[in-house]
């Protein structure tokens, strides 16, 4: 098993904070709760996620890149 890097931990801590204030907001009083609503709450905090963790790798591929390039 691999340990997680700082970037990882920080995105790790920062996405289930935004899971904890979508979960909380998405379960306000007089909600009607539908698979459809259900879903887009679920979007609403994958897709950020995602796209945070997938430009964290990006860039630390592109840092990869020209620390290489300096050797």
């Amino acid at each position: 098993m691999t340990t997680l890097t700082g970037w990882q931990r920080l995105w790790l801590l920062a996405s289930i904070l935004w899971a904890v204030i979508i979960l909380a907001l998405a379960g306000m009083p007089d909600r009607g709760w539908t698979m459809q609503s259900a879903l887009f709450v679920v979007r609403l905090w994958i897709v950020p996620a995602a796209a945070i963790y997938v430009f964290g790798l990006g860039l630390a591929w592109v840092m990869r890149g020209f620390q290489a390039e300096a050797r």
